[in-house]
């Protein structure tokens, strides 16, 4: 990719530098940036224990599955473009006005310089609140370690549990930190404050309570 400065002045012109958009989710009120569940690092470990949430994985298993082939030309287009000294810029410019945004909604983190440029794009844009689920708290601490600051208030960043209907502990190292919390699998009873999707045809409506600091654990129903 070019390595010359550039403005994007529209969307359109961020979208053909980099050469795809970000997914729209109808049943979230964002869009999100997604990466191939079959890249996750913790997560492809964590995927042969079948007690753990990553077991069956939704993003692995249906469409995702089947169109696999199809996908991965997209999905390594995303993941080199990270690369990118103009990706935090093309970022920004594609999200917009967007109040709230998600990251991940397939993948996840892969290193403390991918993290680091997410931060930069919430440190641009603080009137949009950013989600980040992960099952990476050693990345989340390299940040920490390397940076020696906290992590912007609009990026709101959620440790997963390891096993379902279990709770999601926050290390030690990473204790007293504003926005970083937890979430949790559940089959039965939640861990927390409930998702309430399952009970709105899979949707989040009005509910923003991934993005909010407020609720300390987010409890999703297995599926």
């Amino acid at each position: 990719m070019n390595t010359q400065p550039i403005t994007f002045i529209t969307k359109k012109s961020a979208s053909e530098y980099l050469d795809y958009k970000l997914a729209d989710n109808k049943k979230m009120p964002c869009k999100t940036f997604n990466l191939s569940a079959w890249d996750c690092k913790t997560g492809g470990i964590l995927a042969d224990d079948p007690k753990s949430v990553c077991h069956g994985c939704y993003a692995k298993k249906s469409h995702y599955l089947i169109y696999r082939e199809n996908h991965a030309p997209g999905y390594d287009k995303r993941m080199r473009s990270i690369d990118s000294i103009h990706w935090v810029d093309a970022i920004i410019k594609l999200i917009g006005d967007d109040k709230y945004f998600r990251w991940f909604a397939s993948g996840d983190l892969q290193s403390v310089n991918m993290l680091n440029k997410i931060v930069q794009i919430a440190e641009k844009m603080p009137n949009t609140k950013f989600w980040l689920p992960t099952h990476e708290p050693k990345i989340i601490k390299g940040w920490l370690k390397e940076y020696k600051r906290s992590f912007p208030k609009n990026l709101i960043i959620r440790l997963s549990a390891v096993h379902v209907d279990k709770e999601s502990k926050i290390p030690k190292s990473l204790q007293g930190h504003q926005n970083i919390l937890t979430s949790t699998v559940h089959t039965i009873d939640p861990i927390g404050n409930n998702c309430l999707a399952p009970k709105q045809n899979g949707a989040c409506e009005s509910c923003r309570a991934c993005w909010d600091t407020k609720i300390k654990n987010v409890s999703y129903k297995a599926h």
